[in-house]
């Protein structure tokens, strides 16, 4: 429903050309010069999912039947938590070979709060053009936990209960991630 991504990137203001150290060669050059620092917060509310029965009332043989809903079910952002995301006494099974009326997407996930951060450092090679950017990247640095939505299914012992996080194969909510690498521009 709603997202905020804020993504930064701040080179140093130091060595050639830049604003402290005009006169920088060799080694201070090649120590204090070229790092950049780069940073993307995302923050955004869960996903909207739909409550389903663990028992078919319809008798047709096809699962994912809604459940009655008697008042809203979503519980305040304070008494959410992976044991009860939302409150399932609010869902019951309906009455033999009637349909529930509970609505689609009714109820929300949790939410993801992620900062990923990068260093970078670059050494000119030669005078042209060719450089070696060295970078270490951090993904989820604070290793926030990114649930995903709970067990949906009213009449189950686990409705309501978040079981998983993340998302591997896909890299999105994932727990921290670190890696290395270097880059040759020519």
């Amino acid at each position: 429903r709603h997202r905020f991504v804020l993504s930064s990137s701040y080179e140093l203001p130091v060595g050639r050309g830049k604003m402290l150290g005009t006169t920088w060669h060799g080694a201070p050059q090649a120590i204090l010069g070229g790092w950049q620092l780069n940073g993307i917060l995302t923050l955004f509310t869960g996903a909207p999912f739909s409550p389903s029965t663990s028992i078919n009332t319809l008798s047709s043989g096809a699962n994912g039947q809604r459940p009655d809903r008697t008042s809203d079910g979503n519980l305040p952002s304070d008494q959410q938590t992976i044991k009860r995301w939302f409150d399932v006494s609010t869902f019951g099974i309906p009455a033999l070979y009637t349909y529930g009326n509970a609505g689609r997407n009714i109820l929300t996930g949790p939410g993801t709060k992620q900062f990923d951060l990068s260093l970078f450092k670059k050494f000119a090679l030669g005078k042209e053009s060719r450089r070696i950017e060295l970078r270490a990247e951090a993904f989820n640095l604070m290793n926030t936990p990114q649930f995903n939505n709970p067990n949906a299914s009213i009449g189950s012992a686990s409705a309501g209960v978040v079981s998983s996080a993340g998302n591997i194969q896909f890299f999105q909510r994932t727990s921290r991630q670190v890696q290395l690498a270097m880059k040759l521009y020519f």
